[in-house]
């Protein structure tokens, strides 16, 4: 990553590699590129911390910024835990600093953008001060270049709203002042788009009108300037208003071509100008740096940050990779590009998506959005496609008071923001393909991966991607990459090792972060743990995550004649099982098992085999396939008889 080497006003000392961003999205970045602060409410947490950086911020102040309302009682509780897991993933670099009544995040003024903000500012208000107007130009340019977006873009609350608010207003302020700099100096032309844009976004804020219309009118667009008048006049009508003195004296002043107004372009102003120039003259200046540009963070600024972190040690899927890769970066102006990517729980399908659109992050201008829809959760349901587009919505800086909460008035001005525009955008843990449909961009440039634990088959034009598996070698690398070469002192149990986790990476990484956990265990012990039959599925478990946990929630998705038959496979043959098994270990019809095979493979709990008609259950699938059958009693399980569902 680039960091920018900011000097320290206070200390004169240079950035450290660790650097926080909230004038757009939440980012927290090191020398080694992106990090993750953690979930939504954690992300919230770590943003009340930086708004009050060497301040106290009080636990009150920051369960209202994770909870909006509905706190719930453990609430400080879990707020000192989020802390904790806060200081566990950042490196050295930043400290939170118990001090009562809440927690103090120590930083140095270069490691936060919204403090070098400010510091430019002063900057700029020390080079007015000394009538140096390059200086301050070029300090307020600075300052407005770290601005990605809309505060704290993403984030929702009262508290994050307010602080937000505080920031963009702070931006429009510099960005006047940056305006007005460059009109003394005569460069009205430069201006005209930025003005433009920000009028457009803006249409009641009649200082920028007046700014909009003097420009105009100075490069010889007196009509133009005097349809801003009407356009913003008609604004402020419908809320009963009139336009005020000042922007209807200078509409006087341009009907009657007043010279005053005039200056000559790359020139400093005269007397006659000072009414709308904020600088008096000064002595001449050095040549203008670079213009800033400025656009509407919510119509054409690019979308950065939304993409989940990209695994720094992912390994493996070179084929699907390429095949990913191949088709992003061929996409068609016609139309935009599909790829369904489906496997089982604990696949990598997530991993892949996000490693992919990283890789691809510079194809699509426009920026990259990332949507959980929660299909497949611990807690409540999936995340209905009125809540998916507001999501999307606050993604592209719409303001969360603009967006409707009529359904069709929302999908209309998604669909206005993305039109045009290059996007690459990745749905993650879908469930149903109605939930998509919606959200799906529709102009050509753009490309949408969708990934799930059940096979999308109703998407007409979508590319699809199974992700199996991996290869021994890829599992070998993935456990050498987490847990160091050096520990695998023993190739061949290494090989054990993966083989019990069943080639899946979830239980490669679990299996792997509990060795890297416990440095008195070697591979030996390791695999002699997953051998034992009753803890195999037991022991790819860490904190919140776990094979049977996954698993377990494709399951419980199924209906009951789906479950009754996984749980019957439990006992099929290891190495492949046909129909007529199938049917018998069920003790259903030939054809209605058939149907529920064929069913469990779409949910990816099955694999079928190349014959038609045999099928192979995943070792880990099997042994929770066992498990489960064991702990039910045969009374929850619903009678065999007629077909009663069908497969998502």
């Amino acid at each position: 990553m680039r960091v920018q080497e900011e000097v320290d006003a206070g200390t004169g000392e240079s950035v450290r590699d660790l650097e926080f961003k909230v004038l757009g999205p939440l980012e927290v970045w090191d020398a080694s590129g992106r990090l993750n602060p953690g979930g939504t409410k954690q992300r919230q947490v770590l943003a009340t911390l930086l708004l009050s950086a060497n301040r106290v911020a009080p636990i009150s102040r920051l369960v209202r910024a994770a909870w909006e309302e509905e706190m719930p009682l453990t609430a400080s509780n879990q707020v000192r835990k989020m802390v904790w897991d806060l200081r566990r993933r950042l490196p050295d670099g930043m400290q939170i600093v118990t001090e009562p009544p809440g927690y103090r995040l120590v930083l140095r003024e270069s490691q936060l953008d919204a403090r070098r903000f400010e510091v430019l500012l002063a900057r700029a208000d020390a080079a007015v001060a000394d009538s140096r107007s390059d200086a301050a130009i070029a300090h307020l340019g600075s300052a407005l270049q770290l601005w990605r977006g809309r505060a704290l873009a993403g984030m929702t609350g009262s508290v994050m709203t307010c602080a937000g608010r505080d920031l963009d207003e702070r931006r429009l302020v510099a960005t006047e002042r940056w305006i007005d700099l460059r009109l003394s100096r005569g460069e009205a032309r430069a201006l005209v788009p930025v003005l433009q844009s920000l009028v457009d976004e803006h249409p009641l804020h009649e200082a920028l009108c007046e700014r909009l219309m003097l420009t105009l009118y100075r490069i010889g667009r007196r009509a133009e300037a005097l349809n801003v008048f009407a356009q913003g006049r008609a604004a402020l009508l419908e809320l009963g208003i009139d336009p005020g003195v000042a922007l209807g004296r200078l509409q006087e002043r341009i009907l009657n071509d007043d010279p005053g107004l005039l200056v000559p372009e790359s020139t400093r102003p005269g007397d006659a100008d000072r009414e709308t120039a904020t600088v008096a003259p000064e002595q001449p200046a050095a040549p203008t740096p670079p213009a800033v540009a400025l656009s509407s963070p919510g119509t054409a600024a690019p979308i950065q940050g939304m993409l989940p972190y990209d695994l720094p040690d992912f390994t493996g899927r070179q084929e699907e990779l390429d095949i990913l890769l191949r088709l992003g970066t061929g996409v068609s102006e016609q139309a935009p590009a599909l790829v369904t990517i489906n496997g089982m729980p604990g696949v990598g399908k997530t991993a892949l998506a996000v490693h992919a659109a990283h890789r691809l992050a510079g194809a699509f201008p426009d920026g990259q959005l990332f949507v959980d829809m929660q299909g497949f959760t611990r807690e409540g349901g999936p995340l209905s496609p009125a809540n998916a587009l507001g999501r999307l919505l606050l993604s592209l800086g719409t303001p969360p008071q603009d967006i409707p909460d009529d359904f069709d008035c929302r999908q209309a001005m998604w669909r206005r923001s993305v039109a045009g525009r290059h996007f690459l955008m990745v749905l993650d843990n879908v469930w149903e393909t109605a939930a998509i449909r919606p959200l799906l961009l529709s102009t050509g440039g753009c490309l949408v991966l969708v990934t799930s634990r059940v096979m999308i088959n109703d998407l007409d034009g979508a590319v699809p991607l199974s992700v199996g598996t991996f290869p021994e070698q890829d599992a070998m690398d993935l456990l050498a990459k987490i847990i160091g070469t050096h520990r695998i002192d023993d190739a061949e149990q290494a090989r054990t090792l993966v083989a019990q986790c069943g080639f899946l990476p979830l239980a490669i990484r679990i299996a792997g972060a509990r060795l890297g956990n416990r440095r008195d265990w070697n591979l030996t012990y390791a695999t002699w743990r997953m051998r034992r039959g009753e803890r195999r599925l037991r022991e790819p478990a860490l904190a919140d995550r776990s094979v049977a946990g996954e698993i377990r929630l494709s399951y419980r998705q199924l209906c009951p004649d789906q479950q009754r038959m996984l749980l019957s496979l439990g006992t099929a043959p290891a190495d492949g099982f046909d129909s007529d098994t199938a049917a018998s270990l069920a003790a259903v019809p030939l054809l209605q098992a058939e149907d529920l095979l064929e069913e469990l493979v779409d949910a990816c709990l099955l694999r079928p085999l190349p014959t038609p008609g045999h099928y192979h259950l995943h070792e880990l699938v099997r042994g929770f396939a066992i498990a489960e059958a064991a702990t039910s009693q045969a009374a929850h399980l619903p009678e065999p008889g007629p077909r009663t569902c069908t497969c998502a």
